[in-house]
């Protein structure tokens, strides 16, 4: 969904890292960075909290990047680079990282960046994120050193440390502390930041607006990403709900939006044929699938969970989701190709062979005598509900139950919290960049997963070299094999996301998500 200029351009994920993730920011079309201005974004979901840390949603994401950084970031080729870190260190055990921090860094209230309001950050975090946690488990001591120095004492090797402090998912984003404190484990509703944006105000349903930081201290790296150098040329940018994506089209069409996220993919020859309109494919965007219950309920039972994933054909649910074969890809893995260390073709022999008759065998089996089973999904991402309508049909052919409940967003967001109120729910996975941070491998995260097998694995990755592929390679082959022997999730494939800009928005680069720092608007 991501786009590239100068023109319409299709990004395969045999395409090299640069185009894939993005390029750094420049100026598009001729034209020279201009100051001023509103940036218009048309969005398909309104998020359900503004906080990073508090939620793994996409809608939140995308704004909340803006204006919240956090010690580390991905950089265009999704290796992790510092941002609020000037840098760090590790002494020779593995277990004491030694982390500098920025010089004249301030909130957005003015305040001082200090190892106070890090440490404060880091703490929260690690209680509400699925990576924070799992990185917490390490974690002895956090301490401040001096007033540019945080050092962070490890009570063993946790190699993944600095990878998870820069995971884009659940963000370890820093905040003044007495905000960290006052929102505890709920979502922050003081949204006090340091990125080159920050929060005015959020009009529910209706609009919300970040506007320039006149105070933002850039780094000066061309690393692309979410770090390196952020330039903030729009003196505001305005993100609008519109859920039906015929009115986004229509509207970046005409100018009253400059940019318009997850488009109906059959809508791209229109885009294509449009002069005044650039379309993009973004080959490394997410990939789909449906997510069980496995606290309560029908899914609770592994054998009706690979019953399930038995009776689904993954190309019939990406052709309803994704269209156009160009759009998507059938593939196992849970990283992505580019990821050269954590690819794996493990669980291959199981994905994509749908199974009709050893369905309804494993529904005998587990003694299943037609419980009803709530399959949420939304109508707010065009692909949820289209892969819905599919996957009720699949399910229902081998005996199980569906009750198929479309909600707004927001709503399925809130539902999907509460465990007595489905067994499965469809969403997308971005990029993750860690297996100890990927977000359904957690607990506490809907869909509720405890698996002891995999916290042995996880943990013996965690004290695996990064320069140890050989070894990283067995381990990841086996979490991925565990993966499709537990099914916490049901993968349908991987999509790549659409969306169109107009001529009024300069030096946009794609990603897989919107960026509009080193991005500008003319008249």
């Amino acid at each position: 969904m991501r786009s590239l200029h100068p023109a319409t351009r299709l990004v395969c994920l045999c395409a090299a890292l640069l185009v894939a993730f993005g390029a750094v920011g420049g100026t598009a079309r001729g034209a020279e960075p201009v100051r001023g201005g509103v940036i218009h974004v048309a969005t398909n979901a309104e998020p359900g909290t503004l906080d990073w840390q508090s939620s793994t949603a996409t809608a939140t994401r995308l704004v909340a990047w803006h204006f919240a950084e956090g010690l580390f970031a991905l950089d265009q080729n999704y290796e992790v680079k510092p941002l609020l870190a000037q840098g760090y260190t590790v002494s020779p055990d593995g277990l004491r990282y030694t982390i500098r921090l920025r010089a004249g860094i301030k909130f957005h209230n003015g305040q001082p960046l200090r190892p106070e309001d890090v440490i404060a950050s880091l703490e929260r975090w690690g209680k509400l994120s699925t990576g924070g946690r799992e990185t917490f488990k390490f974690i002895k001591q956090i301490r401040k050193v001096d007033e540019g120095t945080i050092e962070i004492a490890l009570s063993g090797v946790f190699t993944p440390l600095i990878t998870n402090l820069g995971d884009p998912k659940q963000a370890a984003v820093i905040m003044p502390k007495a905000v960290a404190e006052s929102s505890g484990l709920k979502p922050a509703v003081e949204l006090i930041g340091t990125g080159p944006y920050m929060f005015k105000e959020w009009t529910p349903g209706q609009k919300i607006v970040l506007v320039r930081y006149l105070g933002y201290v850039s780094r000066t790296e061309e690393w692309g990403g979410i770090t390196g150098r952020k330039l903030a040329y729009a003196d505001e940018i305005d993100f609008f709900p519109v859920a039906d994506p015929q009115v986004r089209l229509a509207g970046v069409t005409t100018g009253q939006f400059d940019l318009a996220l997850e488009l109906p993919q059959d809508v791209y020859p229109r885009i294509k044929a449009d002069p005044n309109l650039t379309a993009d494919i973004v080959g490394v965007f997410n990939w789909i699938g449906a997510v069980f219950n496995k606290a309560q309920g029908v899914f609770s039972d592994e054998r009706l969970r690979q019953a399930a994933l038995y009776a689904m054909n993954p190309a019939d649910l990406m052709a309803a989701a994704a269209g156009p074969r160009e759009f998507w890809k059938l593939d196992p893995a849970l990283f992505f190709p580019e990821q050269k260390g954590l690819y794996s073709s493990a669980g291959s022999e199981i994905y994509n062979h749908q199974n009709l008759d050893k369905a309804r065998a494993l529904l005998k089996e587990a003694g299943y005598s037609g419980q009803k089973v709530v399959l949420m999904s939304t109508k707010d991402y065009t692909w949820n509900n289209n892969a819905a309508q599919v996957l009720a049909p699949e399910l229902e052919a081998v005996g199980f139950n569906v009750d198929a409940q479309v909600y707004d967003w927001p709503t399925l967001l809130s539902r999907r919290t509460k465990k007595d109120l489905w067994d499965i729910f469809l969403t997308g996975f971005s990029p993750s960049i860690d297996p100890t941070a990927v977000i359904f491998f957690g607990n506490t995260w809907p869909g509720w997963y405890q698996s002891p097998a995999l916290d042995k694995l996880l943990t013996q990755w965690s004290q695996t070299p990064v320069t140890d592929a050989t070894a990283r390679k067995a381990l990841m082959d086996q979490i991925q094999t565990l993966f499709y022997k537990e099914v916490p999730v049901a993968k349908f494939g991987n999509t790549y996301g659409l969306e169109a800009y107009n001529q009024r928005l300069r030096g946009y680069t794609s990603f897989f998500d919107v960026r509009f720092w080193n991005t500008w608007v003319t008249r």
